[in-house]
């Protein structure tokens, strides 16, 4: 397995992110998984996550993506600039620099969100061609769902002040008021591909009443939603990461992805 580093010029900003390829031959096509980190969050993910999961299916014979969306990790960018709809056209040309590159089977695409990260694939998702979606833990009613985070006395401070210091990140009025224009259950009803959703058991953040919630606003779900038993939103322990990379791989072998799984 190899690993780099890459930067994407997107709009003014330089995303930062990361590949990792499985060993392969020059002429091999290779399916590809974005991973998409979620609110306040990075590519290396909590308990280096995202990493982790990197290695795993870069073994399993995939290359994979993951990256800082702007303000974030080492991004360009001011967080208080922030805005879900800017990090969906983000994720939208992190997509299709992914398929343009030529050792990438561009036919063989898979994005796995990560708490908002989730939403914010999901909306992606029905915007453009994939071939599967995975949701970890996603997010289902953005504003509610990160108000409940922050408080509604990050909201009203915001308003009156343009910006909330929510533990070093500034969050904008202009921040809470986009949430409210994105409805990512309703995007998913139009996703025509695969969709897997898994969510922690044990979610203290994000309610595990959102599983079903996407399940029933998935038209191509054939797999109902996989609960990571007594599992925390991150997945914090090696048994549910474990658990969790494991779930999505066996259910991606199944939708065969891979040319032989």
């Amino acid at each position: 397995m190899t690993h780099s580093l890459i930067s994407l010029q997107v709009r003014d900003e330089t995303l930062s992110g990361a590949v990792h390829l499985p060993e392969q031959t020059v002429s091999d096509k290779l399916p590809a998984i974005v991973f998409v980190h979620g609110f306040i969050g990075s590519k290396v993910g909590e308990h280096r996550l995202f990493v982790k999961a990197s290695r795993y299916f870069a073994e399993k014979g995939y290359a994979c993506f993951r990256f800082d969306f702007s303000g974030c990790g080492e991004s360009s960018g001011d967080y208080r600039n922030l805005t879900l709809s800017n990090q969906i056209e983000e994720l939208l040309e992190i997509i299709q620099y992914i398929k343009n590159q030529p050792m990438i089977d561009s036919e063989k695409m898979t994005i796995v969100g990560h708490s908002l990260g989730g939403a914010i694939s999901a909306i992606a998702a029905s915007r453009t061609s994939v071939d599967q979606l995975v949701l970890w833990s996603a997010v289902a009613e953005p504003y509610q769902d990160i108000v409940q985070i922050t408080g509604t006395s990050a909201v009203k401070a915001a308003q009156r002040n343009g910006y909330h210091d929510y533990h070093g990140f500034e969050l904008s009025h202009t921040f809470f008021e986009d949430l409210k224009i994105h409805d990512p259950l309703k995007a998913i009803s139009s996703v025509n591909n695969q969709v897997l959703i898994v969510h922690a058991e044990q979610d203290e953040d994000v309610s595990v009443s959102h599983a079903k919630s996407y399940a029933d606003h998935t038209t191509t779900l054939m797999t109902p939603p996989i609960y990571i038993k007594h599992a925390s939103h991150t997945f914090a322990s090696s048994t549910w990461e474990n658990q969790l990379f494991e779930e999505t791989f066996t259910w991606l072998a199944k939708t065969k992805i891979l040319s032989n799984p």
